[in-house]
């Protein structure tokens, strides 16, 4: 029988769970759809600026957060930056060849592409880890290629380039995820460990190829010297900042819905997220959706759903043949990264 002081406590932990969870997915929202506006809606598009403005401001925001005792970080040390470059170089690869997917795809066909890298890491697991591929997991898999073929079936504005940057970007991400599961756990890294190291090491990476590679000479030609574009750089420079304030709000809402609610949660909020994400940024950018491109997008959040169910099985199965744990307590730990 339950008291109503029980029942009060369990409705304000439901509540304060309640509330990281709705951050997490505004700030995957804000995070996408901003992407998609700097990288498809303005004229010029410097996209390795873009990213080097969101890794300057994760570092700038976890400073001021440090600095408050808000978050913890290690310092970066020249020890660790050697271990961590492969890391970081997969992920500046991941995150550029995100926003030049975003650049060509609608989001709801990005989103829809982007369950293939579940495919290729769960293979990749396989084979560097042995993890073992379930039966409901290749179910999954099924869903993910159909929901792709009928996405790009019935993608109306076809874009070569944009598949092509879509299928490195799934590579990438693959690769991002296997090395940092690789070195993390020997490096002892956790909560934003990972977010400070990512954004400290890929925020003159990106600098520095946003100097050498992009059009710079058009770019301050069109925004600094036109006074009829004075107002798009003004539009630009702002979608931008808030692209850098959404990235840390994705990396510290990760970190703060795990440590309140636990990692099953979290997964599943990841995959519930990717519809709405599809559905907003539909509306918002104005594209058009056919019967085939909304069964694609249904297709595939039904598999990322049963993918996340298929892995909180395998999970369980894992835990209960671990021997008794020797502490009284477990402390759930975030590895929170950047999302597309």
């Amino acid at each position: 029988m339950t008291t109503p002081a029980t029942d009060g406590s369990a409705q304000q932990g439901r509540r304060h769970a309640l509330v990281p969870i709705l951050a997490y997915c505004g700030a995957s929202i804000l995070m996408t759809t901003v992407n998609k506006l700097c990288m498809s809606q303005f004229k010029l598009h410097v996209g390795f600026l873009m990213l080097a403005v969101q890794s300057v401001c994760c570092v700038l925001f976890l400073w001021l957060f440090g600095s408050f005792g808000a978050v913890k970080y290690q310092a970066l040390t020249v020890e660790n930056a050697q271990k961590w470059f492969r890391v970081s170089l997969a992920m500046a690869l991941m995150l550029y060849t995100s926003v030049k997917s975003l650049q060509y795809l609608s989001v709801p066909l990005f989103t829809i592409f982007k369950n293939l890298t579940i495919i290729l890491v769960a293979y990749g697991e396989r084979i560097m880890f042995r993890n073992k591929v379930t039966s409901l997991m290749l179910a999954s898999f099924c869903l993910m290629v159909l929901s792709s073929v009928i996405g790009g079936w019935n993608d109306i504005s076809f874009s070569v380039d944009g598949y092509v940057w879509m299928a490195l970007n799934c590579m990438a991400s693959a690769m991002y995820v296997l090395f940092m599961r690789g070195v993390i756990k020997s490096m002892g890294f956790k909560d934003f460990d990972t977010v400070y190291y990512n954004n400290a090491m890929t925020a003159p990476l990106f600098l520095a190829l946003s100097a050498l590679t992009e059009d710079w000479p058009s770019f301050t030609q069109y925004y600094f010297y036109d006074k009829d574009n004075v107002g798009e750089m003004h539009s630009l420079a702002g979608a931008m900042l808030l692209s850098g304030v959404a990235s840390f709000g994705i990396g510290y809402a990760s970190s703060w819905c795990i440590r309140t609610t636990n990692s099953t949660t979290y997964s599943m909020v990841g995959a519930l997220n990717k519809l709405p994400i599809a559905v907003f940024a539909m509306f918002y950018f104005g594209d058009k959706m056919t019967v085939g491109g909304a069964l694609a997008v249904l297709l595939g959040f039904l598999a990322g759903l049963i993918y996340t169910q298929a892995k909180i099985r395998q999970q369980q199965a894992s835990a209960s043949e671990l021997p008794a744990p020797v502490t009284m307590e477990t402390k759930y730990t975030a590895v929170p990264g950047k999302h597309e």
